[in-house]
C-alpha cells in the first residue's frame, strides 16, 4: 500500500501501557513473512513458523518496556535501528537456560498496547533481525534480568503495525520461577 499524504493533527503524546506478554520469535524458525513495501507500516499477513516450531512468551515488567526506532547515520545513509529492552524479575533455572542457549541470536519480537491487539508491533524484520544481549543484576536492590534487543544493521523499515496472528507459543515452565538461584 503506498503511502497517501494526511495532514497531522495533535494528539496526546503520554505513553499507552504495554501488554506485559513478550512475544520472540527465533529467526531460525520463520518459515515465512508477511510481504511489506518500503512505504508500508501495516503489516497484514502472518508471520509463519517451521512446522513445530513455536514462539516463546516471555513476562516482561510493564514499566520497563521500551521499543524506540532511532534514525541514525550521515546524510544519505540514514536509516532506523529498531530496539527492545525490558527487565524480567528474578533469577531461576528457565530465564538462564534461555539466555545460554539464545545470547547473540536473532529474533523478530511482536509487542501489544495494552493486550488491545490494536497496537500491536512487530521489531525487527526478514533480513534484518534484532539480536539478543543482556545485562543481569543481582544484589540488595533487584535480582532481574534487562533484556536488550537490537537490529545490528540500519533499515529503511520502523516497527511495523502488526496485523497477522500470533505465532503458537512454546508451553509455560513447570518451574516455580519464583526462587533465585
Amino acid at each position: 500500500m503506498a503511502y497517501q499524504k494526511v495532514s497531522l493533527k495533535k494528539r496526546s503524546g503520554a505513553p499507552k501501557p504495554v501488554s506485559s506478554q513478550i512475544i520472540l520469535v527465533p529467526y531460525e524458525d520463520i518459515a515465512t513473512f508477511p510481504p511489506r513495501g518500503e512505504e508500508d507500516v501495516l503489516v497484514t499477513g502472518d508471520i509463519t513458523l517451521k512446522p513445530q516450531a513455536t514462539a516463546i512468551g516471555i513476562y516482561a515488567t510493564s514499566s520497563t518496556i521500551s521499543r524506540p526506532d532511532n534514525m541514525e547515520g550521515e546524510e544519505d545513509e540514514e536509516g532506523f535501528v529498531q530496539t527492545l529492552s525490558f527487565s524480567h524479575p528474578g533469577n531461576y533455572q528457565e530465564i538462564e537456560e534461555f539466555k545460554q542457549k539464545y545470547l547473540g541470536k536473532p529474533f523478530i519480537a511482536i509487542t501489544d498496547e495494552c493486550g488491545d491487539g490494536k497496537g500491536k508491533m512487530v521489531h525487527g524484520w526478514n533480513c534484518n533481525p534484532l539480536y539478543f544481549t543482556v545485562e543481569h543484576q543481582r544484589n540488595q536492590e533487584a535480582n532481574k534480568t534487562t533484556f536488550n534487543f537490537t537490529q545490528r544493521v540500519r533499515s529503511i523499515f520502523v516497527a511495523g503495525f502488526y496485523q497477522g496472528a500470533n505465532p503458537a507459543l512454546a508451553p509455560e515452565s513447570t518451574g516455580s520461577g519464583t526462587g533465585g538461584l
